[in-house]
């Protein structure tokens, strides 16, 4: 039996590769897609449900949202009665190792490594350098909207290329370091680099038999950067000032893709790549905008009696509280808010009892002269905000899965049904 390898490339449209491929690059991909079948996955038919976090949960457990329930990224850690893959071939006596898997609680009782997405509050577990690097990158990636790195992040990533990149590799990464001021997209090609090169030397040091890579730049690029893309054939540009034109970030994480798997493609494993969705071109121009110092907005409309605040992905955060009745007063406050001249509402609210789920989603272009209101008059609210990006990709339901033993014989399966492809060599 040959140990199994899933390589999550999030989102990212076949299309677009297979494009670059005409054009004459990504050779890896090109021999991927021409050696094995390429199957389509069905999803949710609801687009609310259209979300990854929603979609690769699907993907670990083997139910559809109507089966599993989580809705929100992170939820995964509260829903202990959902059994997730890992456990699974755990539990059967198998070794297990991930890197960034999504939307994943650690419940494993003795990985060979694991490191947690950067949002989804749960141990990871590994040598001190490899634990080190797990909570830098989460501070890098939360962290995003201020682009500060704590000491103590930088000193780990520090450690983490000294341990986990090979001498080959150091004129790669010294090319992007020297771009991270010029070029659009950088620090996120560096650590999706720096999580496939540390996957790649731990698992070449335990071999364990079912291990999980999870990357989501591809899927940060295409949602963001997709009207850059000569794949892309639209009619709409990004302003010069988001992203220059001769830049196209989409290609530039492909190419870093197409050397992962080229090293991914050279060991003896059964590796599946999937998708989990793929995006299409978004038909309007529409910003996202995230709370930079969540605690002092708080304080600053009259939310104070919470016990925690949690940033979550993009322009979501968590708030806790220590009752329901907290959490109600809280949730009374921020629903109230809509833009000064307008009806527009800032906030949208997902009460659990005693916590609440909010998203700024207002969506549209935001000036140092703009105002909301609600309890109070919150006068420039550009200076409590950060500008994350202007949507160009939105989510499709179908997505990719390639399987390098071919074991998929449907051209086409519901996303669920990965997961007994997966699971059948161990369960």
């Amino acid at each position: 039996m040959k140990k199994t390898i899933l390589l999550g490339l999030n989102e990212l449209n076949f299309e677009f590769i297979n494009y670059y491929i005409n054009e004459g690059s990504l050779k890896n991909f090109k021999k991927l897609f021409n050696e094995n079948q390429i199957v389509e996955t069905k999803s949710e038919d609801k687009y609310h449900l259209l979300e990854p976090w929603i979609q690769w949960v699907t993907v670990t457990t083997g139910k559809s949202f109507d089966e599993h329930k989580v809705f929100r990224l992170g939820d995964i850690v509260d829903r202990k009665d959902l059994t997730q893959i890992f456990e699974a071939i755990e539990e059967k006596g198998y070794t297990v190792g991930a890197v960034s898997p999504f939307n994943v609680d650690n419940r494993l009782v003795k990985p060979v490594f694991f490191a947690p997405d950067p949002w989804t509050k749960t141990k990871p577990i590994g040598n001190k350098i490899f634990v080190g690097l797990s909570d830098a990158v989460s501070q890098a990636v939360n962290d995003n909207a201020h682009g500060k790195l704590t000491k103590k992040s930088i000193l780990a990533l520090v450690k983490g290329l000294g341990k986990y990149t090979s001498p080959k590799d150091y004129a790669y990464y010294m090319n992007k370091i020297s771009k991270l001021k010029t070029q659009i997209g950088v620090r996120a090609i560096i650590l999706d680099k720096l999580l496939s090169d540390t996957f790649i030397k731990e698992w070449k040091k335990s071999t364990p038999d079912f291990a999980n890579l999870f990357l989501n730049t591809g899927a940060h690029f295409q949602h963001h950067y997709m009207f850059n893309s000569s794949a892309y054939k639209g009619g709409y540009n990004n302003p010069e000032w988001y992203c220059p034109k001769d830049q196209d970030p989409l290609f530039e994480i492909l190419e870093l893709y197409d050397r992962i798997l080229g090293k991914l493609l050279k060991l003896d494993v059964r590796l599946i790549v999937a998708t989990g969705l793929h995006q299409k071109p978004h038909e309007k121009l529409t910003f996202y905008w995230r709370i930079k110092e969540h605690a002092d907005f708080l304080k600053k409309i009259g939310v104070t009696n919470y016990s925690n605040v949690v940033p979550r992905m993009s322009r979501d955060f968590l708030i806790e509280f220590n009752s329901s009745e907290e959490a109600k007063e809280g949730e009374k406050v921020l629903s109230k808010y809509i833009n000064a001249n307008g009806d527009e509402r800032i906030f949208e609210i997902d009460n659990r009892g005693k916590s609440l789920f909010v998203e700024l989603i207002f969506s549209s272009d935001i000036d140092d002269d703009f105002s909301i209101k609600g309890d109070i008059i919150v006068n420039n609210f550009k200076k409590y905000i950060a500008f994350v990006a202007i949507k160009n990709g939105e989510h499709d339901g179908i997505g990719y899965v390639v399987d390098t033993e071919n074991r998929i014989k449907d051209k086409s399966i519901s996303l669920k049904e990965l997961y007994s492809y997966l699971v059948e060599d161990y369960v």
